[in-house]
């Protein structure tokens, strides 16, 4: 497990680098339908080398914190695109770290081709596991994945984000706990508006 100080300075720099990469302003609609004038583009950190690691790391801390609580958290994975490098990522650096982790990818639509799968890789059912996305806003491109989580007989420990929108994502995800590495109250840049 890494320490207190060393997950303090990782978390305040992925900060800088939301700020300076992923948080556009102007008019955007979201997934969800809703109209907004900051977009968080968080694959611009998910796709970066030093974003990724840090990213990895640090989501990775906390499914440290949920097993050191008694959650077991036996693979990563979520709705594919989001979660694809985040998943790949934590999956790597978890080899690095010595505590092997697998990834798996949720899609919208089973392949028409080759294994049909929805879900890609075996995780064993009855497998405990941590349901990742870059961006949470409203929560239904999870909700979906979540439904075919269960379909599949595995164990849903918690939900993780880089960004919660803070855009009621956390009560449509109930009963399932959602953890994020950043508030989007967090990210305001200083000469932003509140």
């Amino acid at each position: 497990m890494r320490d207190a100080e060393t997950r303090r300075m990782d978390r305040k720099s992925l900060r800088a680098l939301l700020l300076e990469r992923c948080f556009i302003q102007g008019t955007f609609t979201l997934a969800s339908g809703a109209t907004s004038s900051v977009y968080f583009d968080c694959k611009r950190a998910t796709l970066d080398p030093a974003g990724l690691a840090l990213i990895s790391d640090l989501l990775l801390d906390m499914a440290d914190d949920l097993r050191a609580g008694g959650t077991n958290v036996d693979a990563v994975g979520g709705p594919s695109v989001g979660a694809d490098p985040i998943a790949a990522g934590m999956t790597l650096r978890s080899g690095q770290r010595g505590t092997p982790l697998p990834a798996f990818l949720v899609r919208r639509r089973a392949k028409d081709h080759g294994t049909g799968r929805l879900i890609e890789n075996d995780i064993p059912e009855g497998s405990s596991v941590l349901v990742v996305e870059d961006v949470i806003t409203s929560g239904g491109s999870v909700k979906e994945a979540l439904a075919t989580i269960r379909e599949a007989g595995l164990h849903i420990a918690a939900v993780a984000c880089i960004v919660d929108r803070e855009a009621g994502g956390a009560q449509a995800l109930a009963p399932y706990t959602l953890l994020s590495l950043f508030k989007r109250s967090e990210l305001e840049p200083a000469e932003a508006p509140a």
